[in-house]
């Protein structure tokens, strides 16, 4: 039934995100904010994450780092929308100390996720690339974990002493976010 639920959610939204420009809402090459954003100050929470390999990490070895740890699924299209800002994100200050994890939530695991992961191309700034940040398969417990229930893409940004600093629901908008990890690099 669960299932079912979040299959009717999905289609719903994707038949919304089609019709978008009628129901007002930003395209996806808009300078216009989609997302939700929220300053918190909590510590991240233990967690271990497995990638789509079978190989195991724990956020607490991206301490010193800042990390923006994105809950996301390949069925999402506002997921698919944001993708190109992490990329140019992940660019932009990956060798300054920032990281992107992307947490895939799909119930398929792997068997969805790696082949997403390895030929999906985005436009980023005139240039298709490839997600450019390590991708693990998501939980439901780790979810909710970080409090996250079924809102994807939901985002928390991690400051170097491995405390969440802001709550991001929807996709992420570059200006602000890029403003915030330049706070904390």
């Amino acid at each position: 039934m669960r299932i079912l639920i979040l299959l009717a959610s999905a289609l719903l939204l994707s038949a919304a995100w089609v019709k978008r420009d009628s129901l007002g809402w930003p395209s996806w090459d808009s300078d216009e904010k989609m997302c939700s954003e929220v300053d918190i100050d909590l510590p991240a929470p233990q967690a271990v994450f497995r990638d789509y390999g079978g190989n195991w990490s724990k956020l607490e070895e991206y301490k010193g780092q800042v990390v923006l740890v994105n809950f996301w699924a390949t069925w999402c299209p506002p997921c698919e929308v944001e993708m190109p800002t992490l990329i140019q994100l992940q660019e932009e200050y990956g060798a300054k100390g920032f990281t992107v994890i992307g947490i895939a939530m799909d119930d398929e695991g792997a068997e969805t996720v790696k082949p997403f992961v390895e030929t999906r191309r985005f436009e980023v700034q005139g240039a298709k690339r490839a997600m450019n940040y390590p991708v693990y398969l998501g939980t439901q417990d780790m979810a909710e974990k970080f409090g996250v229930k079924e809102e994807y893409p939901s985002s928390f940004l991690v400051s170097r002493d491995g405390r969440q600093v802001k709550r991001i629901v929807g996709p992420v908008y570059h200006p602000s976010l890029s403003k915030a990890i330049k706070g904390l690099l």
